[in-house]
């Protein structure tokens, strides 16, 4: 990416409107239902906690499974859907700007082989709305986040995805809830 498309990218999303702010650290909990889109039509159940630290990580740790998923599956990174945390993690530009404010980026990671690229929409807030991830092994994800106002700051109160794998194909759909903005909170989960 040239700089200019960097410089470009990284003024648009500054400019964005932002009443809300960026929010402190916190931590979340996670309730994802899950259900596979073929035979044989496996539905089951996955909770996690979470824990954001501004421009620095944004990650879920799941803490209930279900037996069959393989151990890499225990931890989601959502560094995509903050662009705060892009600068360090993926080159990024501005491909698309919708009628209704909306834009488009194509993000490529710096120093994750197994991402190929990835679309992310941004919203209202410059908050991610949309995520269209593909990976080098064939693997796309769709997501979609709706954001709710949660002491003041606009956090994602739902995600739906769409996770299709060489061989199996998901359908999740995750409820985030609890958010605790205290330093004794965070601590708990990074000390785990």
């Amino acid at each position: 990416m040239q700089l200019a498309s960097a410089a470009a990218a990284t003024e648009a999303l500054a400019s964005g409107p932002s009443a809300a702010g960026q929010p402190p650290s916190y931590t979340f909990h996670v309730d994802v239902a899950m259900a596979m889109r073929h035979f044989p039509w496996l539905h089951f159940h996955m909770q996690g906690d979470g824990e954001y630290q501004p421009g620095e990580s944004y990650v879920v740790h799941f803490t209930s499974l279900p037996w069959f998923l393989p151990k890499q599956h225990h931890d989601a990174d959502l560094a995509m859907l903050d662009p705060t945390m892009w600068p360090k993690r993926f080159t990024y530009e501005e491909i698309a700007r919708r009628p209704d404010g909306e834009r488009l980026f194509l993000l490529h990671a710096i120093n994750d082989p197994t991402l190929k690229e990835a679309t992310v929409t941004i919203g209202a807030y410059s908050k991610a709305r949309q995520l269209d991830a593909m990976y080098n092994d064939g693997t796309h994800i769709q997501m979609t986040v709706t954001r709710s106002n949660i002491n003041g700051f606009w956090l994602p109160a739902t995600l739906t995805a769409d996770i299709d794998q060489p061989h199996m194909a998901l359908s999740a759909s995750a409820d985030f809830k609890d958010y605790d903005f205290t330093a004794e909170a965070n601590n708990s989960v990074r000390n785990e």
